[in-house]
This record gives structure tokens, C-alpha cells and sequence, in this order.
């Protein structure tokens, strides 16, 4: 082993290599993956490094790819059980949250106006993409 192999350039590298072609969706799993240990990971590229912060960035970013990818094929599938774990996986607690929510339409029940209201500053608050999305999907539940 070289010691060029511990550099913050070949482990920035390597990493950035790694994220692109496994899409880990955690720095721990990561670091499994490099070329280096864990212990060698941290004390070369420290927690308040601009590396880091590369590194995370890239992280974050790869997950939301794959999860948008994952809603992609979410409106198009009959069966979105695996595509519901991906975004499990990879999405935010957010995404968790929603689906994690039981929705049942054919429920009697009064709707509650505060709730709506609430309901709709979230709507708000997603981004172009997310609300065609959004607008993909209730058309689906239309038709369907």
C-alpha cells in the first residue's frame, strides 16, 4: 500500500467514485466501501472539512436522485410496494412520514378546516417538481 492512498484527494476521490457507482445512502455504509478503514477515513478527512462536507453533500444528493428516480416509477407502477421501501430507505423523514400515513378515502367522517389549512401551506411549501408530481398521482387516483 502507497501512501498516496490515504491523501485527502485519493480518499475524496475514491468517494465521490464510490457514491456515483453504489449510492450508499449513509456515510457509514460509505465507508464500508472505500479503499480505506474507518479509523484511517476520519483522521484523514475530519468531520469539519470542507471534504466532508463534499462528501455528505454528494451523499444527499445521490438520495434524493434515487428517490425522485423511485417516484418516477411510483406513478407509473401497479405494485409500488418496492418502490415504497426505496423511498423508505433513501428518503427523508418527511417522505417517511407521509408514507407512513394511513389514508382511507372512503372514510365518513367531517373534515376539519385547520387541517386542510395545514394540509395546504405543506402543498405550498413543495417545490415545482414535487407538486407535478403530486398532481401525476391524484390523477391517477382519479382515474383509477
Amino acid at each position: 500500500m502507497t501512501k498516496n492512498r490515504y491523501t485527502k484527494k485519493y480518499i475524496l476521490e475514491d468517494a465521490l467514485k464510490k457514491i456515483e457507482q453504489f449510492k450508499p445512502n449513509n456515510l457509514d455504509k460509505l465507508i464500508d466501501l472505500l479503499d480505506c478503514s474507518r479509523t484511517t477515513f476520519y483522521r484523514v478527512i475530519k468531520t469539519d472539512s470542507n471534504e466532508y462536507q463534499q462528501i455528505f453533500e454528494a451523499i444527499k444528493k445521490q438520495k434524493t436522485a434515487v428517490v425522485l428516480d423511485a417516484m418516477s416509477i411510483l406513478r407509473k407502477s401497479k405494485n409500488p410496494t418496492a418502490i415504497i421501501t426505496l423511498i423508505k430507505l433513501y428518503g427523508t423523514d418527511e417522505d417517511r412520514q407521509y408514507l407512513n400515513q394511513n389514508i382511507n378515502v372512503n372514510a365518513n367522517t367531517t373534515v376539519n378546516y385547520e387541517d386542510v389549512k395545514k394540509l395546504e401551506v405543506n402543498i405550498n411549501k413543495l417545490t415545482i417538481e414535487e407538486q407535478r408530481l403530486l398532481n401525476a398521482l391524484l390523477d391517477k387516483i382519479k382515474d383509477e
